[in-house]
């Protein structure tokens, strides 16, 4: 091998390293409206052109912001926030700002990570006037949880009818309600 291979072999290396450390690892739970994808990094929320582009930080609480969801018109994210060690539903807007709390009772968290989080959004009627979102406030145990409507004005949250629920979603409709009585957290459960 003479000295430009070499050099030449040295220099793609170090080229391809500083490529490698560049590339951001670990975004979690993403949801994408109408080409904007918001999603969670480092413990807090961003949002980026879903072609591709500059990712923009939402909020940086030194707690956890996760489970983003947009609302349908795509004005609003919901997010489950870890704020002074209790996880509750926060609202910001999707351009940024001060986070608004929206549910107050407290939170059996933080949990140990394999327990997962309670108050943990999942989505938004399909009017986008509340948040649904999954807690642990009337179980007796960490898999007794149900699903809970918090309007995005503020106020008291009221319970799904189902006394147990997982995870869940409104019909495209908004007439029903699809769910999973199991939490996810606690799946190995069921065997």
């Amino acid at each position: 091998m003479t000295i430009k291979n070499t050099f030449v072999s040295l220099f793609l290396a170090i080229s391809t390293a500083g490529v490698l450390q560049a590339q951001t690892k670990l975004l979690r739970f993403p949801d994408i409206h109408a080409g904007q994808i918001v999603f969670s990094y480092a413990g807090d929320l961003w949002s980026a052109p879903a072609a591709g582009g500059t990712a923009i930080r939402l909020t940086s609480h030194p707690g956890l912001e996760l489970f983003p969801k947009f609302s349908p018109d795509g004005k609003w994210i919901a997010f489950t926030g870890q704020y002074d060690g209790d996880e509750q539903v926060y609202a910001i807007s999707a351009s940024g700002g001060v986070p608004r709390q929206l549910t107050f009772y407290p939170a059996r968290g933080p949990l140990a990570p394999r327990w997962g989080y309670d108050n943990q959004v999942y989505g938004w009627t399909n009017d986008g006037k509340a948040i649904l979102f999954r807690s642990m406030r009337d179980g007796w145990n960490m898999t007794d949880t149900r699903l809970y409507n918090v309007n995005l004005e503020g106020g008291l949250p009221t319970a799904l009818p189902m006394p147990v629920s997982g995870a869940g979603d409104y019909s495209p409709d908004g007439s029903r309600v699809v769910y999973s009585p199991l939490v996810r957290d606690f799946r190995t459960w069921k065997r």
